[in-house]
């Protein structure tokens, strides 16, 4: 099978007939999976009190529920991790992979993967600055980071 991606993350083969893992939209992620789709990413703020949240929801926390979707930068940093070594069975032939918790610039946080790097903890400090790859899934892009290069490059 081609590799798809977009990023060093493999492609897995797939036993015929399995479907490929791939989101479903839903009315509230919509926005967002429509933005992925055009390779940009996007998060809630409340008009309100300016919060911002990386989930789609219908109501802040401070009960608003007058939300904008605004662009993210794609850089941030990682704040945690975990390395996956048995997943579901549909992402098996994928692991190790390393499934993580990034805080993005805009200072919301987003559960993701990290790429192009080993799944060592050595290679994945903590604070680490990363930057946005997409990784492609069908007809879908997913966000997925990667440890960013020098600054100012």
């Amino acid at each position: 099978m081609p590799d798809r991606t977009s990023v060093g993350a493999r492609s897995a083969p797939r036993i015929t007939g399995e479907p490929e893992p791939v989101p479903r939209p839903t009315p509230e992620t919509r926005p967002y999976w429509e933005a992925t789709r055009r390779r940009e990413l996007v998060r809630h703020r409340c008009d309100g009190c300016g919060a911002g949240s990386q989930h789609p929801r219908a109501v802040c926390a401070c009960g608003s529920t007058a939300l904008t979707w605004t662009p993210c930068t794609g850089r941030g940093r990682l704040f945690s991790y975990v390395l996956v070594h048995r997943p579901e069975p549909v992402f098996a032939s994928e692991a190790p992979f390393v499934l993580a918790i990034v805080e993005l610039e805009e200072g919301v946080r987003m559960t993701t993967r990290i790429v192009d790097v080993a799944a060592d903890p050595a290679a994945l400090p903590l604070d680490m600055d990363v930057e946005l790859r997409w990784l492609e899934r069908g007809d879908v892009n997913l966000p997925v980071f990667a440890p960013a290069g020098p600054k100012g490059a």
